[in-house]
């Protein structure tokens, strides 16, 4: 895990995945996340080539078709007529689509894109919360957190009774840890400090702090504007 201190985080890791994407020579997936990691997308701005695919896709979805709630419908919001947009998959809910129904549709297009794909790269852009969770992997009690994560899939419907929207879907932790090169963490704001600094100074469990699969990460990177004592 490297943590890169910088006045401007957002802009300083978009151009970074976009330095990654345009040096790449083949197909790239990059999963993208909510909340306050949708400020990095500006900033990403690659070479689009003929001969090699860029695909992004939200790597944890809330469980919606409400634009105010729904990642992507927030993303599309945002930056509407930002190219990005043509390249990224639409992961809104069916008409009556349950989470278990929308986490495997999901999974479905993952599989069809990884099966299709020339020399694929995968990255996946992240965010942390105050309590230590990341995407749409929360801190629970330990049989609780193997019993929604800890399966042979690769994108999972989350049920979680303290979240306003009850249902999220998430890439597996242990799919991010074997399938993800490189990981990018967004933190800015003083409010990621305190879960910063518990992350460089103490070790927990994944069903604990979910945020511990950075470290446990070959590849990880977070981008913050706090100074963070290592």
């Amino acid at each position: 895990m490297e943590i890169h201190i910088t006045e401007q985080p957002a802009k300083a890791l978009g151009e970074k995945i976009t330095r990654l994407i345009n040096a790449h020579q083949g197909d790239l997936l990059c999963f993208l996340s909510g909340g306050s990691a949708l400020d990095v997308v500006e900033y990403i701005q690659p070479i689009y080539k003929n001969e090699c695919r860029t695909i992004f896709m939200m790597g944890d979805e809330r469980v919606s078709g409400e634009a105010t709630i729904n990642n992507y419908l927030q993303l599309a919001h945002r930056y509407q007529g930002f190219r990005i947009l043509e390249h990224t998959l639409n992961t809104t809910v069916l008409e009556r689509e349950r989470p278990i129904q929308f986490s495997m549709r999901l999974e479905k297009e993952i599989k069809k894109i990884i099966s299709e794909a020339k020399n694929l790269k995968i990255i996946s852009l992240l965010g942390i919360g105050a309590d230590g969770h990341t995407a749409g992997i929360f801190p629970m009690e330990r049989a609780a957190f193997f019993e929604t994560y800890d399966h042979d899939q690769i994108y999972l419907p989350v049920r979680l009774e303290a979240l306003e929207l009850n249902f999220r879907a998430s890439l597996s932790p242990q799919w991010i840890l074997s399938n993800v090169s490189e990981l990018f963490i967004y933190a800015a704001g003083e409010e990621k400090l305190d879960i910063l600094y518990m992350l460089t100074s103490d070790d927990k469990s994944l069903h604990e702090r979910p945020a511990e699969l950075i470290k446990q990460h070959a590849n990880a990177h977070i981008y913050t504007d706090q100074k963070v004592q290592l």
